[in-house]
């Protein structure tokens, strides 16, 4: 089965025996955004070819002048999967050698040194060779893998159905279903074995077929069903069928017994007004099954009322309240504590500020850094924290909305908010934690700024006796 190239880069394999050559080309392709792969030999290439799907292949012509290029027939179209433009890399242009590379299947030719201008023309002319071919493998009548009907094939049969049935409530229904996670097979074992898998998956369909179902493949392990004069009720219902029936069946492939399960999409004729937009439909279904956990059917529509009701900007945080937002308070100060106390607390927890409460612990006000850090080491134990706390502070209910928290912190040049429970602080709100939500967490979000040693030192558990003791064993004879 041919692959569509798409948008990705092309995936290219270089096969040749000189070393120089296949690093020269890595380089090169890599520079210019080519994914690249390599092989010395056939046996690596065609492994290659198996597991990775390369779109063009340049290979060596010393490979043929050993007479292997009967072998590098492998990479020819009958014994591959198709879609795969083949060049032979040739030091001189040799008449019987280039006629035994075309009867092989060898698309064209590169002679050396690589003039590198001319190699990029010639992949712009592979990749329109294999987008034709693409092409014109879609609109044939079948698949070559499965031997279901073509996704133009099928489209023109539910165009017929569609024009034929005109006027009546129930024109047809159609069914969109895909593998779940089949690529995860390609990657572990090639290829071969996804497309095996296909296949086989492709022959159970054909004995759950009851009626007049019209069966179609629409590439990338996707299929398709049509039940003309079906309701999305019964179309439904023919999906679960199936559905249970492929979770339900052992599949042999290559030796290994594969257990797997699908996701399906219907949509009616009365959602739609062609039979075009029929079949984007139930795609579209079959996407919000995919997103529903996978393995399951799910009719288009069925969920349309919630997923509108859930992004609506009314509705969004509509049950977020100001504690599912805070940072919980675990440190507190008291107002009559010296100001030292507060400074080794602020630098503890590295806090922007810290709630001060009275003996029953309400909220007094805040003690915060910025204040804090203006105060002169000797008044530490001087100063109290009551002549250097902020009683102008915004506080918030634990039930508070989050539609007013956002509203406060646009309107207010306050950074930060409390949130009290019976008058009592716990926790805190700032301007910057909100902000932060609407960011997506990447791996790296939470990093420290500074890389951590390349040794073990970070490891070692510090000794924490008193510095005088410390003083004494050091001092200590060995």
């Amino acid at each position: 089965m041919l692959r569509a190239i798409g948008p990705q880069p092309l995936k290219i394999l270089v096969v040749t025996e000189d070393r120089a050559l296949e690093r020269q080309l890595s380089h090169f392709f890599d520079m210019m955004g080519y994914e690249v792969l390599q092989a010395a030999d056939t046996q690596v290439a065609l492994a290659a070819v198996e597991a990775e799907s390369p779109h063009i292949v340049l290979i060596g012509s010393e490979l043929g002048a050993r007479a292997d290029l009967a072998r590098c027939g492998l990479l020819s179209d009958g014994q591959t999967s198709g879609g795969l433009f083949k060049f032979l890399v040739v030091e001189e242009p040799d008449e019987n050698l280039i006629q035994e590379a075309l009867e092989e299947g060898i698309d064209d030719f590169l002679h050396k040194p690589i003039d590198y201008g001319e190699l990029l023309s010639r992949l712009r002319v592979a990749a329109r060779v294999l987008e034709f071919d693409r092409r014109v493998a879609q609109q044939g009548q079948v698949d070559p893998l499965t031997g279901l009907v073509s996704r133009s094939a099928f489209v023109s049969q539910l165009r017929s159905q569609w024009m034929e049935q005109a006027g009546t409530s129930r024109r047809a229904a159609c069914i969109v279903g895909d593998i779940d996670f089949s690529s995860r097979i390609g990657r572990l074992h090639g290829a071969a074995a996804r497309e095996a898998l296909l296949l086989a998956v492709t022959q159970e369909l054909n004995h759950l077929r009851v009626g007049s179902e019209v069966l179609g493949c629409l590439g990338a392990d996707r299929f398709c069903a049509m039940l003309p004069g079906a309701s999305d009720t019964a179309a439904a219902e023919w999906a679960e069928h199936v559905r249970q029936a492929l979770a339900a069946a052992k599949f042999k492939v290559h030796g290994t017994t594969w257990q797997i399960t699908a996701s399906f999409g219907v949509a009616g004729c009365d959602a739609a007004d062609s039979a075009e937009q029929l079949l984007n439909l139930a795609t579209q279904a079959l996407q919000c099954a995919k997103a529903s956990g996978r393995n399951c059917v799910v009719r288009y529509g069925e969920f349309g009322a919630d997923a509108r009701e859930l992004i609506a900007p009314a509705k969004l945080f509509d049950a977020t309240v100001a504690r599912g937002v805070m940072t919980p308070c675990t440190v507190f100060l008291q107002s009559d504590e010296p100001v030292g106390q507060a400074v080794s607390l602020l630098h503890q927890t590295r806090l922007g500020a810290i709630p001060v409460v009275d003996a029953e612990g309400k909220l007094l006000g805040l003690c915060e850094q910025e204040r804090v850090i203006t105060v002169d080491e000797s008044q530490y134990s001087t100063q109290r924290v009551r002549d250097l706390m902020t009683t102008d502070v915004q506080s918030f209910g634990d039930q508070e909305e989050f539609a007013s928290l956002l509203d406060f912190f646009t309107r207010d040049e306050r950074s930060l908010a409390v949130v009290v429970e019976a008058e009592r602080p716990v926790g805190l709100i700032t301007c910057n934690s909100l902000l932060a939500m609407s960011k997506p967490v990447t791996t790296a979000s939470l990093a420290p700024e500074s890389q951590y040693s390349d040794t073990s030192e970070y490891l070692m558990v510090p000794d924490l006796r008193p510095l005088e003791t410390e003083q004494a064993v050091c001092g200590a004879p060995a």
